[in-house]
């Protein structure tokens, strides 16, 4: 009886393990506004983009995840979208935690002007980090994964890289909605220079574009769509109105939106306000309900995963099934949301 038992323990925690695995896991880290985003890939790879602000806080929430949720020893690919130092500044820190076994971004800049002060103790803590040794990503590259046989294949696309946006196709229409853009001053800081990503796993897609700002995500858009319709939009800086240009949200037609924003930094009611004109949109998820916004403009609070300032950290995590026809999505403990890729 007991070895019956005991195979049929080892049986299903074999078959547990093996569906996890085919699975594709995203885990958005409540690190208070800045950014972290933990990518499992159906062969088990992890992947994060961006890892938080200096100090022990953000590091540890990441770690937390990465081991007792996401079940990892290490971090496969760090990848910095930009030289923020709430994206990169907990790098040496996590570092210190677990072993991180590749580090990718835009390139290292001489200095950073308009963080003078951070910057270069910042940017020797996370060289060390690194060994010395990150690889640079520019636009239009791809970054090699692992594939795991019998599931859709994942790619993993840079769409953007200091100031620069991927190629249009030979012989793809104009984008309509193009012409609907209204410019704004250049931005001169390093957010316009931020590594965009589109993560594939067959048809379903995730657009990442760090904190890139209006003009330059225009670029992806304009004269033709780079991009292609969607599954999961990140919401570009944080659901900051400085980025998140309504001519790529139209263009891209976003199912489901997901800010990664603070309690007080984020998840502004002109980018909600946008959102929820996208015809098709049907969830917005945010890590923190925005204490300063008014009436209706945070959304339901089922799909808000930290309600108040003083919070346990709660993640947003999107579950996407190992034939990447269907998702759900889950704000901190509150019940999961199925839906259809599109």
């Amino acid at each position: 009886m007991l070895k019956h038992t005991l195979a049929a323990i080892i049986f299903i925690l074999v078959l547990t393990s093996s569906t996890i695995a085919s699975e594709l896991r995203i885990f958005f880290v409540d690190v208070e506004g800045g950014a972290a985003t933990l990518i499992i890939t159906p062969a088990g790879e992890s992947l994060l983009i961006d890892c938080g602000n200096p100090g022990k806080r953000d590091a540890e929430r990441i770690h937390k995840v990465a081991t007792e949720k996401a079940g990892l020893k290490a971090i496969d690919h760090l990848f910095i979208t930009h030289w923020h130092l709430d994206h990169y500044g907990g790098a040496e820190r996590l570092r210190a935690l677990m072993p991180i076994h590749h580090f990718w971004d835009r390139g290292i800049p001489e200095t950073l002007p308009e963080d003078a002060k951070n910057f270069p103790m910042l940017i020797q803590a996370y060289k060390a980090a690194g060994g010395d040794k990150s690889k640079t990503l520019k636009a239009g590259d791809e970054v090699p994964l692992k594939q795991l046989e019998g599931v859709p294949k994942v790619k993993l696309s840079i769409l953007s890289a200091s100031g620069q946006v991927v190629k249009d196709k030979p012989g793809a229409p104009e984008n309509p909605i193009a012409k609907q853009h209204q410019p704004r001053p250049e931005d001169p800081s390093d957010n316009a220079k931020s590594l965009g990503f589109l993560l594939q796993f067959g048809d379903w897609k995730f657009l990442d574009l760090g904190d890139l700002t209006w003009n330059v995500e225009y670029k992806l858009v304009h004269p033709t769509d780079k991009i292609g319709k969607i599954d999961v939009y990140q919401t570009t800086h944080h659901g900051l109105e400085i980025s998140n240009n309504p001519v790529v949200i139209n263009t891209v037609e976003p199912r489901v939106a997901i800010f990664n924003n603070g309690s007080k930094k984020g998840c502004h009611p002109q980018v909600t306000g946008t959102l929820r004109r996208v015809p098709g949109l049907e969830a917005i998820f945010q890590v923190h309900r925005n204490v300063n916004a008014g009436p209706g403009e945070n959304t339901e609070p089922s799909f808000i995963a930290n309600e108040g300032e003083d919070c346990a950290a709660e993640t947003v995590v999107v579950i996407v099934g190992k034939d990447a026809k269907s998702y759900s999505v889950q704000a901190g403990k509150n019940k999961a949301k199925d839906f259809k890729t599109r």
